[in-house]
């Protein structure tokens, strides 16, 4: 039932919720009538309280009542389950004052001045919880290293923690293309941002390397002892997998739980299974139910098999029956083998335009791969330096990729990873033989000689069928990766990668890929159905992939990008078009230019693959 159904709600606007260096944030409270005491999920955006589902979004495909804010709960699903609803904007958006500064340990301290003081109203029970996507999931692991006194569980789906790692230098490369598209959609000449703004984008760039700037913005995830569900999906690289992983494993809450799942970035999330997950777990937490959700395994994970998958609980990570599995590469073949090849061997690409591709021969009976894997690869380099690319992928007998679903909802491999060359230098004390940790705090210089790289390829889960093939990629860029490439003009400067890149092989350079080889376990079958990983959705949303669209919007020509909603406006056409197809080559994505009926004038396609 939405929540304009529900009988005389109650929907207070714009607190001032008091914070403790005398400044506010500005509150909404969405909650049922009457004097009965409930739960509160608290979330806190710099994308606005106010920007509701509907008006920003319309067409992405699920059916959310018009007090729907992207990506958070919908209060028109949770208010009927007897919780109250409190979003506030963040410091420096719209009704808050201040600074913008993303993260910041003011940033954190709003929130858990926030989550203290809905604890108090005469509403509450006392029991908060935090429930959100991508963002609203990364100001959780944050304000959850805090403690605030009456914060009860947490639900981070799909987010980072480590804002260095995860998110903005992979592997020590700057990830520019998703951040650039993210600061620009949210904050650059954007009415709701109403002060000062501490810009990443010069941060990022003047900041290559890890310091206490990126530490204050990061979780110390050793410090929550909140019960957690943390959910992550298995394609959605970049920004919502590894720090989902490595928060579960981190955390010191004694009750924990990890749902990997796969499915474009917010489908899962207000699924009615996804859904059904959040109120088992938040039911028990705050409100007292003894609905055995304290007692459910540690783990859920989506088996995949290309784009289906089959349910199946585990409990621990890595899975204690992994068998550690070295596949070593050959140079000279450009093969993938079980056993270690005699001879040496050198393989080489150009960079920063080539790759190389090595694969297994068919395999002879189904193999599952569940975990981290480390691609251990001793290189050189005729540049200064050397970036790494890595993809893992899965074939059929008849040569076609099995892919996974990406963040878009499109295809993308079944596992990456990067590494700069320069930024080889481990950590010994954080580093795991099956999961590299690079301290990422200076330069190294490449050797003449050869040297090894320790290459953290992100974890992944799917099953290659009998006869199947991996195939793994060693690229010098990621330009196929489209929005999420790596390609900042700085960062990744030609003069500095340019040349020949070598990879050796042999006795002496033992190159591999470290599986993590699952054998079966009659104990922990899974479901054994396989189902389509993506949710049916309404028509309305069928196709959509990130395209630009030049359209007739309110009166207005703006500029929109698909299932995210308005970029920019313009008070002609010509001028939407200009402005339009400049995004769309930026996008490297279609730019669709509609008629002032909403009807499609001209598909323009941008030249390049897809991932």
């Amino acid at each position: 039932m939405p929540v304009s159904d529900v009988p005389d709600f109650v929907f207070e606007k714009n607190i001032a919720v008091p914070t403790r260096d005398g400044s506010f944030v500005a509150a909404d409270v969405i909650r049922a009538p009457g004097e009965k005491r409930c739960p509160a999920i608290v979330t806190m955006t710099p994308y606005g309280k106010d920007v509701y589902w509907l008006e920003r979004y319309p067409d992405h495909g699920f059916d959310v009542s018009r007090y729907a804010v992207w990506e958070t709960p919908d209060p028109g699903w949770w208010v009927p389950r007897g919780y109250a609803c409190v979003r506030a904007d963040s410091r420096g958006i719209a009704n808050s004052p201040g600074t913008l500064d993303p993260l910041s340990r003011t940033d954190t301290e709003d929130y858990y001045d926030l989550i203290e003081w809905v604890a108090e109203q005469p509403w509450c029970n006392g029991k908060i919880g935090l429930l959100g996507i991508s963002f609203y999931a990364i100001v959780q692991w944050k304000v959850a290293a805090l403690k605030p006194p009456h914060l009860a569980a947490i639900v981070p789906w799909e987010g980072a923690n480590d804002l260095y790692r995860d998110w903005i230098y992979h592997g020590g490369i700057y990830g520019n293309g998703f951040i650039d598209f993210w600061w620009q959609l949210h904050f650059i000449d954007q009415p709701l941002v109403n002060g000062p703004v501490v810009d990443w984008r010069e941060e990022f760039a003047r900041r290559p390397f890890y310091d206490g700037w990126y530490r204050e913005r990061s979780a110390e995830l050793e410090q929550i002892e909140v019960p957690l569900l943390s959910a992550g999906n298995w394609g959605a690289f970049h920004l919502h997998l590894r720090g989902n992983v490595e928060g579960f494993v981190q955390a010191s809450s004694r009750h924990k739980r990890l749902l990997m799942m796969t499915g474009s970035h917010i489908d899962p999330f207000y699924t009615e299974w996804g859904k059904a997950e959040q109120l088992r777990f938040l039911d028990h937490w705050l409100k007292g139910e003894d609905n055995g959700a304290q007692d459910d395994p540690p783990l859920r994970l989506a088996i995949r098999y290309g784009s289906e998958i089959e349910w199946r609980d585990e409990y621990e990570w890595p899975l204690a029956r992994t068998r550690w599995t070295k596949l070593f590469l050959d140079a000279s073949a450009r093969s993938l083998q079980w056993d270690a090849p005699e001879q040496p061997g050198v393989t080489i690409y150009t960079a920063p335009e080539s790759y190389v591709v090595f694969e297994t021969d068919p395999v002879a009976e189904q193999t599952e791969i569940t975990g981290p894997v480390l691609l251990r690869l001793w290189v050189s380099a005729s540049a200064e330096d050397m970036d790494v690319f890595v993809a893992l992928r899965d074939f059929g007998p008849d040569g076609q990729e099995r892919p996974g679903i990406g963040p878009r909802g499109g295809a993308v491999p079944m596992a990456v990873g990067w590494l700069r060359a320069s930024h080889r230098e481990l950590d010994p004390e954080r580093s795991l033989p099956y999961r590299p940790y690079h301290k990422h705090d200076a330069e190294l210089p490449l050797p003449a000689e050869p040297v090894a790289l320790d290459v953290e390829v992100w974890p992944t889960c799917f099953v290659l069928e009998r006869g199947h093939t991996l195939r793994l990629e060693i690229r010098a860029n990621d330009e196929h990766m489209i929005a999420l490439r790596h390609n900042h003009e700085q960062d990744r400067a030609r003069e500095r990668f340019a040349g020949e890149n070598r990879i050796h092989t042999g006795p002496e350079h033992e190159s591999y890929l470290l599986l993590p080889v699952i054998p079966y376990d009659p104990a922990r079958p899974g479901t054994g159905a396989r189902i389509k990983s993506a949710p049916t959705r309404r028509e309305a949303a069928a196709g959509q992939g990130g395209r630009v669209h030049t359209i007739l919007s309110g009166g207005v020509w703006a500029v929109e990008l698909e299932g995210y909603g308005e970029i920019s406006r313009h008070p002609t056409r010509d001028e939407a078009i200009v402005a339009g197809r400049e995004r769309a080559r930026r996008s490297r994505a279609d730019h669709v230019i509609h008629a002032e009926d909403g009807s499609v004038e001209e598909v323009d396609s941008p030249p390049g693959e897809s991932a």
